[in-house]
Formats: structure tokens, C-alpha cells, sequence
């Protein structure tokens, strides 16, 4: 019997990656033609004229690499789904209250080598990608992004809150966990919204001694000249 295939979903990363690659020098041409200046503008561009979008994303690249490789050894037989996007951004977000080693051990764990771009860099970096990667398309929409659920009788240092939401435009959640029922409902109302009802109760049997949880959810509709479909 042949093993089962391997499938992952290398979402986003891999595609800035080789958008990062693909894109011409808009320098090269001043006579570029109409049409082409009317398309919306490149990851490579914002308002202050450059953006560390590129890199992260070839980071992110490398993670999922190495994540795919760690998570194929221990499941073998088995298929493979996930989103190197998701993972990253989420423990990159949670570096911003982490200090000292943890720090370091959080941004290195996801390859990023601390002497070669600053912590400030990566964050501008997820910063840009998600915004490139959520805003408005005709033809496709996407919605990517994380929430903290902090238990009440918890406090966030406010430069936290505020960097969450400048860099990630995630939120800061208050919930009651000691009511496990209540909490569940109200992650689980909050996922369902952000990806238009498609996941519901996915969060169960919640540890009543729980102070913290990360959020991150994906919404993905578009249509595909390839539809997947099963074999018989």
C-alpha cells in the first residue's frame, strides 16, 4: 500500500514570496503604459515608500519549510494542513510582551536571525503583508487575522494593546473564564462572525483555569480553474 500523501497549505507566504520576485522595477520605465499604473498598488509600496513585507514573507517561507518537515515526522500516514501564515503571525504577536530570552527564542524558533533585521522590522513586516493580503478584491476575499481572549481579572500593559492593533489590527478580549460556558460562547460567536459563519464551536470543553487564549481565524472565498474534489 502506498503512504498516504502529504498535504500542506503553504497560504499567502509562498505567494508574496514569489509576488516579491515577479514584480518589475517601477523605476525602469517612464513610459510605462496606462493600464499597468491603473492596478492597485504592489506589497512593495506604501505610504512612506517601502515596506519589509518581502522579507518577512521569505521567513515566513523558510518556517514552513521546517514546521512541515518536524510536524511529517510525527504523522506519518497522515495528511498534513496548515497555514505558516497563521502560526507566525500569531507568535509573532505575542512577542511584542515578551522580553529577554523568550523573546529572542520566540522570533529565532520562527527564523528570524536578530542581527541581520530588527524586532521593529518584523512587526512592520506582518504589518504590511496583512494589510496587503486583506484589502478589498473583486475577485477574491480574504480575511486573516488573530484576537486575544484575556481572562478579567488580568490587565494589559496599554503599549501592548496598542501595538496589537497598529501591527497585527488584532483586539484585546475580556472574558470571564472562570464561567467556561460563557467563555466558549463568546470565542466561539467571535470566530463565527470573522469567517461569516463557515466555523462554529470550534472552542470546547474550556479549561476553567484558563487566563489566555489566542484566536486566529482565516476566511478564504474565490473560485478556482482546478476545484478539488474526491476521488471514488
Amino acid at each position: 500500500m502506498k503512504s498516504t500523501p502529504y498535504l500542506c497549505l503553504f497560504l499567502a507566504g509562498l505567494l508574496v514570496v514569489a509576488h516579491c520576485h515577479q514584480v518589475p522595477d517601477n523605476h525602469e520605465d517612464d513610459h510605462t503604459d496606462t493600464k499597468t499604473q491603473e492596478h492597485p498598488p504592489s506589497v512593495h509600496e506604501n505610504p512612506k515608500g517601502k515596506t519589509q513585507a518581502c522579507p518577512v514573507a521569505c521567513n515566513i517561507a523558510d518556517f514552513a519549510f521546517i514546521f512541515y518537515k518536524q510536524v511529517t515526522r510525527d504523522a506519518a500516514e497522515k495528511n498534513v494542513f496548515f497555514s505558516p501564515l497563521s502560526i507566525s503571525s500569531a507568535l509573532a504577536m505575542v512577542a511584542l510582551g515578551a522580553k529577554s530570552s523568550t523573546l529572542t527564542q520566540i522570533l529565532e524558533g520562527l527564523t528570524f536571525n536578530l542581527t541581520e533585521i530588527e524586532e521593529n522590522e518584523i512587526h512592520e513586516g506582518f504589518h504590511d503583508l496583512l494589510q496587503f493580503l486583506n484589502r478589498p478584491n473583486s475577485e477574491i476575499q480574504l480575511n486573516l487575522g488573530n484576537a486575544l481572549f484575556i481572562d478579567q481579572k488580568l490587565k494589559l500593559l496599554q503599549k501592548f494593546s496598542e501595538d496589537i492593533e497598529n501591527f497585527y489590527d488584532a483586539e484585546a478580549i475580556s472574558s470571564n473564564f472562570q464561567n467556561s460556558a460563557e467563555a466558549e460562547k463568546q470565542i466561539n460567536d467571535y470566530i463565527e462572525k470573522k469567517t461569516h459563519g463557515k466555523i462554529a464551536n470550534v472552542v470546547k470543553d474550556l479549561d476553567p483555569f484558563t487566563l489566555l487564549a489566542l484566536v486566529n481565524y482565516i476566511y478564504f472565498k474565490g473560485s478556482s480553474t482546478c476545484p478539488f474534489f474526491a476521488n471514488t
